[in-house]
């Protein structure tokens, strides 16, 4: 019999799918279960977010786009929004030295130019001007876009001319010069055909679709989708770290710079780091404002974590590798996990799998089958999830398992309670493949045993009796479990 070996590897993975799985509300702002307010709508105490909300709510970012509430409302992901200066006061309800206007203020088009007098303008997301898209003359609202969206619904000729009439005259202009060309394509309706044959005449009508076309244009830095390392962006001003990476913007003519991270921030666990040397609240409060606010978040989160569980322990470290691994993990590779590169702290990509067979002790010791099943990288790009995987032993040391760890098979339905039944099912998961269907078939088997007397009635409160029935099982076909010792088995 060998002595048992609890594996970290196994038990942080069943934590981390614990951990993970436990909440019944995506990121998406999904509903929560009963026990959990998470999701229901209101602000809970604990939470810090019940829902999605906009980003210039989330903080000092433009108000395009949502910051997501995460899966236990601790937090908001605030990856998305697009970071505003420091020293940008727009939004704060107050016209300040610089600004034309306040975020939600119209301002009738009249005021703006007589030519396109009808309508109202809204104020610039950044404060300094007014937007004119809404403004048009005499009634004709119509950009060329609209117009040619117009015509593709009409059924005659009639409907033809109402789209042509509400254009304005830039947009009846555009109009005019892609039907100049478009007798090719035999009308308004194959935009690919329109695209080929007119390209300068199209875009100029569709301006918006221009961005994403997979070409480069004039006047374009970038196309959608396209990144670039946010190191490769630096200037005599602004200085990157080399970390993450720009996104191009919705227009193509801008990086958005909303995943870089300044040089001179601290990013999650550097400032975890540099709070960890403080000896009061002020430089404690130097060091978080030294981080951007996604790692903020992190950080925020770690620390809870780490005063509810660890406040006093005497041995700090261990009991945050064992309490809050998963948050501080989180915090040490948030702007690395999902690179494309193996960073400080990681052993794994995002998404990546491996045969079980990879996954090995600190001597090289594969610790599961190979063959069996896939083991995925984490979300944190810390360790390999192996729930999936088998380990090496047999039925017969699954039992040692029960025997050891959980007092033996239950003698009785009374016996058998749900702390009885939770840690034989852990036993039987340390099973390879074979040995935990062999294994699983005899606790069937030993539960179903019936202790009789001569004329074959069940006897006893209970009308069980397990020793009887493990004495019978070796005469027992197809629950006999099985004798093979593998010495990387725990048992």
């Amino acid at each position: 019999m060998k002595k048992f070996l609890f594996l970290t590897v196994a038990v942080l993975a069943a934590l981390t799918f614990i951990a993970c799985g436990s909440s019944g509300k995506s990121d998406e702002g999904g509903e929560g279960n009963n026990n959990n307010p998470c999701g229901n709508g209101k602000l809970d105490d604990g939470e810090v977010c019940d829902g999605n909300i906009s980003c210039n709510e989330a903080g000092h970012f433009y108000p395009e786009l949502e910051a997501v509430c995460n899966s236990d409302c601790s937090a908001l992901d605030t990856s998305r929004c697009t970071p505003r200066d420091p020293n940008d006061k727009c939004g704060n309800g107050t016209i300040d030295p610089g600004e034309t206007c306040e975020q939600g203020q119209v301002k009738a088009c009249s005021e703006l130019s007589a030519s396109t007098p009808v309508g109202e303008s809204r104020c610039r997301r950044d404060c300094r001007g007014w937007t004119p898209e809404d403004c048009s003359s005499g009634g004709k609202i119509r950009t060329c876009a609209q117009t040619v969206e117009c015509i593709r619904k009409c059924a005659d000729d009639s409907c033809v001319n109402s789209c042509k009439e509400a254009a304005t005259d830039q947009g009846a202009a555009q109009l005019e010069a892609l039907e100049g060309c478009a007798s090719a394509c035999g009308g308004l309706s194959d935009d690919n055909c329109l695209i080929s044959n007119c390209y300068n005449e199209y875009y100029a009508c569709f301006p918006l679709e221009k961005c994403g076309n997979g070409k480069l244009d004039e006047g374009e830095f970038c196309e959608q989708n396209d990144t670039k390392p946010c190191q490769e962006l630096n200037t005599e001003d602004k200085t990157w770290q080399p970390i993450n990476e720009a996104v191009c913007n919705k227009t193509c003519d801008a990086w958005d710079t909303y995943s870089c991270i300044d040089i001179n921030d601290l990013t999650c666990y550097q400032a975890y780091e540099c709070i960890q040397a403080c000896s009061d609240s002020a430089c404690e409060q130097a060091c978080i404002a030294k981080t951007s606010m996604p790692a903020k978040q992190k950080l925020d989160t770690m620390r809870a974590c780490i005063d509810e569980n660890c406040s006093g322990a005497a041995m700090l470290d261990d009991c945050i590798n064992e309490k809050c691994k998963f948050q501080t993990d989180a915090c040490k590779t948030h702007l690395t996990c999902g690179n494309g590169h193996i960073d400080q702290y990681e052993i794994c990509e995002a998404k990546e799998f491996v045969d079980c067979g990879e996954i090995k002790d600190s001597a090289g010791e594969s610790l599961y089958e190979a063959g069996t099943a896939q083991a995925f990288c984490n979300s944190n790009c810390t360790e390999y999830s192996t729930l999936m995987c088998y380990k090496f032993c047999s039925c017969a040391e699954v039992k040692t398992c029960v025997e050891q760890e959980c007092g033996g098979y239950p003698n009785s339905n009374a016996e058998n309670n749900e702390e009885k039944k939770a840690c034989i099912s852990k036993c039987e998961d340390e099973g390879n493949s074979v040995g935990k269907k062999e294994a699983q078939d005899y606790r069937t088997a030993i539960e179903s045993c019936v202790e009789t007397d001569q004329s074959g009635n069940p006897t006893g409160n209970n009308a069980w009796d397990s020793d009887t029935c493990k004495d019978q099982m070796p005469s027992q076909a197809g629950v006999t479990c099985g004798t093979e010792d593998n010495p990387k088995c725990p048992y």
